[in-house]
């Protein structure tokens, strides 16, 4: 899969029909663009010692072939056309090495309650093509009011390994469903919720997985 599949695998929120928002290893703050059919995202390239001059490095990838390459600019966006400082270059070895592993990732800000993420991959400093990319993991989430509080269901499908983890139960907020909680403390325990693994459950709507995981709960 190239990144330009990656993007068009969902444009919109499947629960409230908003754009989702690209991001590029996290939610890390970033600056994301479109340019000659590229992809460039944009991380600030702080220096560590007091008074140095701030700067900004550009992860660039190529939409249909996964092309990639580094530009560095200045801290009002000015890209350096020519030979990039050798500092810079030392900065990004530190950075590359602190971000660790990436993922491209696409995320509902208005509801917060739908993503979806690749696989991860590193970025040695010798390559000019990432590996192809797959869809890994895609939650939702999902309320229904119900007595003093609401029926929740949070939603983790692992496209890689071919199954689904769902999280449910009872709780007396919604906001326990959003990606947020989907994402990094999917896992917690703390929420006195149930959990089961099952083959994995296509979204289709909002209602009709509700109703078929209902259906699936009577007999798990």
């Amino acid at each position: 899969m190239n990144l330009q599949e990656f993007i068009d695998y969902r444009k919109i929120c499947p629960l409230c029909e908003y754009p989702l928002k690209l991001s590029f290893h996290s939610r890390k703050q970033q600056t994301v663009k479109y340019e000659d059919n590229r992809m460039l995202f944009l991380f600030q390239l702080n220096g560590l010692k007091k008074n140095q001059i701030d700067y900004k490095v550009g992860y660039s990838f190529g939409l249909k072939d996964n092309s990639f390459y580094v530009e560095f600019y200045t801290r009002d966006e000015k890209r350096f056309d020519n030979d990039s400082p050798e500092f810079l270059r030392i900065r990004f070895k530190e950075l590359n090495t602190n971000l660790g592993k990436y993922c491209f990732y696409k995320h509902c800000a208005n509801c917060e309650c739908y993503n979806y993420s690749s696989n991860y991959f590193l970025i040695p400093l010798n390559i000019v093509h990432i590996e192809d990319i797959a869809i890994s993991t895609e939650y939702i989430g999902m309320a229904q009011p119900f007595k003093e509080g609401f029926k929740v269901y949070k939603l983790l499908t692992d496209h890689i390994n071919f199954k689904s983890t769902l999280l449910f139960g009872r709780h007396k907020s919604d906001l326990i469903v959003k990606s947020d909680y989907g994402m990094v403390n999917f896992l917690n325990t703390s929420y006195s919720l149930d959990m089961i693994q099952t083959a994995p459950i296509k979204f289709s709507s909002k209602e009709e997985t509700m109703n078929r995981i209902s259906k699936l709960l009577i007999f798990s």
